[in-house]
């Protein structure tokens, strides 16, 4: 088949969770299938040119995607989807230039299928016979409305009317869809009520050769390291609210304690953290996986967010122990005492990151069980094969 994807950003370079779900997802089907990818391009974005996705990339130029770090014209986009009726989603995901050049593109060309990245890519208008698939990633609604219990005044007022206007997109956006896929059982089971339609799991996963696994003792055990886009809000209230309620509980029962916040695009009070003694806060890397080979326990104290975490899986590949709210490994077929460690208040995280520092044979355990989980589950090749049955279910249905 000729497939189109839709992405709201370019997939390459995958140094992020969402870029990381469509770059693997489009290097696996592209030795199935002949692909091109139509991208938004923010402002000095290109294709990295690695030659490791074998796809045609054709990049839509535009001021501003969601790959870039907030700022003024961020803002004032947020603004002035205040006085709209449509969300400040729809303001940074839809731009005419990428609709003029889907309808040239499908206009010169024949795709059998089109598969959409994020529901907020979800209103473009595409060519009537082609089935679509709708990748979600997350319930991004459910995200802002999250949002909206967490932050200053102003922040939770406009995420509330964000959440009322996105949710309306939102659905619709699934229900023009032929299929849409979710990456775990929860975010499926709201679509499904939502369109009284199927959906089909296809997870997230993890390249076990670019994440592979290290012996425990090249890791320092009260090394702690949470890795993470910082762009991304609940990310970034997850650094703040660990290392406020969190690490003072750590570094009490564990003085020699360090903190490493790993990410791109950190804003001014996650930057702020770094003079908090033992904490370092990295900003933008090359290459997220020295952080984590060195680390003793990779945290994930995540409070908001949608989908599943690449990050935990990444861990697990790197045979690292993993403490994590619930939330925060909601989504992944992981059992706490098992492959993680759970807790969801400051006490509970510190005492589960406190207990891994002081039991070297539980550390080994808990990683052991996890990496096989990983190897027997969660490969990309494998999760391609099901998002293929997904193509091969409604071609043959359209």
């Amino acid at each position: 088949m000729r497939i189109l994807f839709l992405t709201p950003y370019l997939p390459d370079p995958p140094d992020f969770g969402g870029a990381a779900r469509m770059f693997h997802l489009i290097q696996e089907v592209a030795t199935r299938h002949e692909v091109v990818v139509l991208s938004l391009a923010g402002s000095g974005e290109t294709p990295t040119g690695t030659g490791s996705l074998p796809a045609r990339i054709v990049p839509v130029p535009v001021p501003l995607t969601a790959r870039q770090p907030p700022g003024g014209r961020k803002r004032l986009g947020q603004i002035r989807s205040l006085l709209s009726r449509r969300s400040f989603q729809h303001a940074l995901y839809h731009h005419p230039a990428m609709q003029r050049a889907l309808d040239r593109l499908t206009r010169e060309e024949r795709f059998d299928l089109i598969q959409i990245e994020f529901s907020q890519m979800g209103g473009y208008r595409v060519p009537p016979g082609v089935p679509v698939v709708l990748d979600i990633h997350n319930v991004e609604y459910d995200v802002l409305r999250q949002a909206a219990t967490q932050g200053s005044l102003p922040r939770r007022i406009f995420n509330q009317i964000e959440y009322r206007k996105f949710r309306r997109e939102e659905v619709a956006a699934w229900r023009r869809a032929t299929a849409c896929i979710a990456t775990s059982a929860a975010d499926a089971a709201v679509v499904r009520d939502a369109t009284g339609r199927e959906v089909a799991v296809v997870p997230n996963g993890v390249d076990l050769d670019r994440f592979p696994r290290f012996p425990l003792d090249q890791a320092d055990p009260a090394a702690l390291v949470f890795v993470g886009a910082m762009r991304y809000r609940p990310n970034a209230d997850a650094a703040r609210w660990f290392v406020e309620h969190v690490f003072p509980r750590v570094r009490t029962a564990l003085p020699t304690a360090t903190f490493t916040i790993v990410g791109a695009d950190p804003p001014p009070d996650v930057l702020a953290l770094g003079s908090v003694p033992g904490v370092c806060v990295t900003g933008t890397v090359p290459d997220v996986r020295p952080w984590v080979e060195r680390a003793g326990t990779v945290v994930v104290p995540l409070r908001a967010g949608g989908g599943t975490r690449l990050k935990i899986l990444e861990a697990f590949a790197m045979g690292r122990p993993v403490v994590s709210t619930r939330l925060g490994a909601a989504g992944i077929d992981a059992a706490d005492g098992e492959h993680l460690l759970l807790a969801d208040t400051p006490d509970g995280i510190a005492a589960a990151i406190t207990r891994l520092a002081a039991d070297a044979p539980l550390r080994q355990a808990l990683t052991d069980r996890a990496y096989a989980l990983v190897r027997e589950r969660y490969q990309w090749r494998a999760i391609a094969a099901e998002l293929d049955a997904v193509y091969t279910r409604i071609t043959l249905t359209s």
